[in-house]
C-alpha cells in the first residue's frame, strides 16, 4: 500500500505567475507579427511600425524575465501595452477599440502589485483611460483607415481582447483548483509520513465499516507502535526521531496490501484497518510488517539505527470500530510488557491483558524496563 506524498512541491501562485508572464511576452510578441502582417497588407505603414517596435519590447522582457529581472521585465511590458494602446487610438481613433487592452492592467495590479500599491495603481489606471479617451476626442484619428480596413482592424483588436481575457481568466481557475486541491490533501494526509492522519483515516474508515456488513466479511484493527521511540528522540533529537517515522511509514505502506487503510495514529503510533482479514491471517500480514520494519534501518550522524514495532490487533465485532481500537490498544500494550518486537492479538484467549491494566499510552511515552538492552542490541549508545 503506497503511502500518498507528504512533500510533493506545491508551486505557489506567485511564482507560476512569472512563468505566465514569460509566456504572456513570447505569445504577445507573436500576436504583434501577425498585427504586423496585417497592417502592412492594409497599408498601414504608421500602425505596422509601432507593432515592429512592439515586437522588440516584448523580446527584451522575455528575456529580462528570463534573467529574473522581474521588475524591468514587467516595467517594459507595462509601458508597451500603455504606449501600444495610446498610440493605436490616436492613429485610428477610440472606435478601433485599442484602449481595451488597458482593462488587462486590472488583474495585473489586482495580482502582481502590493496591496497597498494596489488602488493607487488602478486610479492612475483610469486617470490614463480618461486622459487618452479624452485626447482622443480631440485630436484623433491621426492616420485614418478606409471604412473596411478600419473594420478589420477593430474587430481583430475585440477577439484578441476576449482571447487574452479568457486566457488569464483560465489561469487563475486553473491555480484556484489546484489550490483546492492541495488544501484538500493537506487535510487528510499526515505531512512528516505522507500517511492518512488520523481524521481521514476514521473517514476512510467508516466506508470499509459499511462495505464489511453488507457483504458479511471480517474486518480487524492492527495498531503498531515504535519501540523506545522517547529513548531515540532524547539520545538522538526529535530530528532523528522524523526520521524513524518516515522510515517506518514507508516499510509498513510497502508492506500493507493495496486494499489496507494505514494512517498515523498520533506521535510515534500506527494505525491500519485490515478488509476481509480474520484473525489468523491478520496476523501474518501485522507479522510480516512486523519483519519489515525490524529490518529497516535508519542512519544518523553515521549511527544506525534499528527499528522495532510492538503490534496489537482486534477484529472488529459489531461495527464497533472503536471498542475494536480500544481492545487492540490492549493488545499492543501486551506486546510490549511481554518484551517488545512482537505482536498479540486481542482475541486469542492466551493473548490479551488482564482488565484494569495501566495505560498503555505511558508505558510507550517513557518505554523503559529494557531499554538498555534494547540499544545495545541496536548499536546505540545507553541514554
Amino acid at each position: 500500500m503506497p503511502a500518498d506524498a507528504a512533500h510533493t512541491p506545491i508551486e505557489s501562485t506567485a511564482a507560476a505567475y512569472w512563468v505566465m508572464l514569460r509566456r504572456i511576452a513570447l505569445a504577445a510578441a507573436a500576436i504583434d507579427l501577425v498585427f504586423l502582417l496585417l497592417y502592412g497588407l492594409l497599408g498601414a505603414t504608421a500602425l505596422a511600425l509601432l507593432n515592429l517596435a512592439s515586437i522588440a519590447m516584448y523580446a527584451a522582457a522575455w528575456w529580462l524575465l528570463h534573467l529574473r529581472k522581474n521588475v524591468l521585465g514587467v516595467l517594459l511590458m507595462w509601458f508597451e501595452v500603455l504606449a501600444h494602446a495610446a498610440a493605436g487610438s490616436l492613429l485610428l481613433g477610440w472606435e478601433a477599440d485599442f484602449h481595451y487592452f488597458l482593462l488587462l492592467f486590472v488583474p495585473a495590479i489586482v495580482v502582481g502589485v502590493p496591496h497597498r500599491l494596489a488602488i493607487p495603481l488602478m486610479a492612475v489606471l483610469l486617470a490614463f483611460y480618461a486622459g487618452l479617451y479624452l485626447t482622443c476626442r480631440a485630436w484623433a484619428p491621426l492616420s485614418p483607415l478606409p471604412p473596411v480596413h478600419f473594420e478589420i482592424a477593430r474587430w481583430f483588436n475585440i477577439v484578441l481582447v476576449f482571447g487574452l481575457f479568457y486566457g488569464v481568466a483560465a489561469f487563475y481557475r486553473q491555480r484556484v483548483r489546484a489550490a483546492e486541491s492541495a488544501m484538500r490533501r493537506l487535510a487528510r494526509i499526515d505531512a512528516l509520513t505522507g500517511l492518512s492522519n488520523r481524521a481521514h483515516f476514521q473517514e476512510r474508515a467508516a466506508a470499509e465499516l459499511s462495505r464489511a456488513r453488507r457483504e458479511g466479511r471480517p474486518l480487524t484493527v492492527m495498531l503498531a507502535d515504535v519501540d523506545h521511540f522517547k529513548v531515540v528522540n532524547d539520545t538522538h533529537g526529535h530530528d532523528a526521531g522524523d526520521l524513524v517515522l518516515a522510515a517506518v511509514a514507508r516499510s509498513m505502506a510497502s508492506t500493507l496490501r493495496e486494499h489496507d487503510l494505514l494512517a498515523r495514529w498520533g506521535g510515534e503510533e500506527f494505525i491500519a484497518l485490515l478488509p476481509a482479514t480474520p484473525g489468523a491471517e491478520a496476523c501474518a500480514v501485522a507479522e510480516r510488517v512486523r519483519q519489515a520494519v525490524a529490518s529497516t534501518t535508519v542512519v544518523v550522524d553515521g549511527r544506525t539505527l534499528n527499528v522495532t514495532l510492538s503490534i496489537g490487533l482486534a477484529e472488529v465485532l459489531a461495527g464497533d470500530l472503536h471498542g475494536a481500537t480500544r481492545r487492540a490498544d490492549e493488545a499492543l500494550y501486551a506486546s510490549k510488557r511481554a518484551g517488545r518486537n512482537r505482536l498479540t492479538h486481542a482475541d486469542d484467549p492466551g493473548a490479551p491483558p488482564a482488565p484494569g491494566a495501566p495505560a498503555a499510552r505511558g508505558d510507550r511515552a517513557h518505554d523503559d524496563g529494557g531499554a538498555q538492552g534494547h540499544l545495545r542490541h541496536s548499536g546505540l549508545p545507553p541514554p
